[in-house]
């Protein structure tokens, strides 16, 4: 039981030691595929980390209502006016005749459309079909702050900062000016409906996101360890006829030790950009490249200088 016990913890333990000890970095190529896809795998979820929590970040901040000064305002001038919308399938149905809808509130602009067509006429042809038409292009370009529903997203945007959360219809599946109504009524429920809406729309798409971040990450990593573990199976290809030849390192092999040895630095730089975010994303990526990068040297230049050691 102890012995299988110490043959458990042998290929964390040698992959650990990777890092630093070259002799245990070679050792990595005997390691189980299986293992070594699990430290691959762990290793770039690791340096995701720094990307994944700086869009955290941003969202986090985006969906707070200090951002957007007067929004309690213009929700209530909204459920004041006689008109009704719903949001359903992903679609918005307005009860009112005017289509795109404008209004204004203090420094907003409040927008409701439920044709795309409209809305985007005068941006796509310069042609102003009709005055609200061109109204709600006007609005959409302009740099004044714009809560806008439909016509197939929710935004809300501070003019003055540019910082703005958006996000498509289906987030907000069974909105309606009933329940906006119901809530303007009180306060407190308007604010909390204001700060729900506004959560919803920074982080709905913060799974998706941080899902095709680590695809790229992956794609990219995985392109990195290729190049270096091949990069690895060059050190002893130099030699001598008829000398006696350190083992060579097979391609595949050399794969198996960067991707032990690149871990190392794949968890510090993950650590770092998730706790300390005075450090940027691109930054620390720089970073893990430049250490998995000096530590495949240095150990390729170890087993080269060690193979013209032993020819000569």
């Amino acid at each position: 039981m102890e012995e299988h016990q110490k043959k458990a913890t042998l290929p964390l333990w040698t992959a650990a030691k990777a890092w630093w000890s070259d002799s245990a970095a070679q050792e990595c190529k005997n390691l189980n595929w299986f293992f070594i896809l699990a430290i691959f795998i762990a290793s770039t979820i690791a340096i995701s980390l720094p990307f994944a929590a700086n869009r955290w970040r941003e969202a986090d901040a985006a969906s707070q209502a200090s951002q957007y000064p007067g929004l309690g305002n213009v929700f209530e001038d909204l459920a004041s006016k006689n008109f009704e919308f719903s949001i359903s399938s992903g679609k918005m149905t307005v009860s009112n005749s005017e289509d795109p809808l404008t209004l204004n509130s203090g420094n907003w602009d409040i927008l409701i459309s439920t044709n795309t067509d409209k809305l985007h006429v005068q941006e796509a042809t310069g042609i102003d079909e009709t005055k609200q038409e061109s109204e709600a292009a006007d609005i959409v370009k302009s740099r004044r702050n714009l809560l806008q529903l439909g016509p197939d997203r929710f935004l809300i945007r501070n003019g003055n900062t540019g910082i703005l959360v958006s996000a498509p219809l289906q987030a907000f599946e069974g909105f309606s000016s009933d329940i906006l109504k119901q809530a303007a009524q009180n306060r407190r429920t308007l604010a909390d409906l204001i700060e729900g809406l506004l959560f919803t729309a920074a982080f709905s798409s913060i799974p998706s996101l941080i899902l095709t971040l680590f695809l790229l990450m992956l794609v990219q990593n995985l392109a990195f360890v290729t190049i270096l573990g091949v990069m690895l199976s060059f050190a002893v290809y130099r030699k001598k006829l008829g000398d006696e030849q350190e083992k060579a390192i097979r391609p595949l092999e050399g794969i198996k030790m960067a991707a032990a040895i690149m871990a190392g630095p794949a968890f510090v730089i993950g650590l770092v950009g998730l706790f300390i975010p005075a450090f940027k994303a691109p930054f620390l990526w720089l970073a893990y490249s430049l250490l998995a990068g000096i530590r495949v040297v240095v150990l390729y230049t170890s087993r080269y200088r060690r193979a013209n050691i032993k020819h000569n």
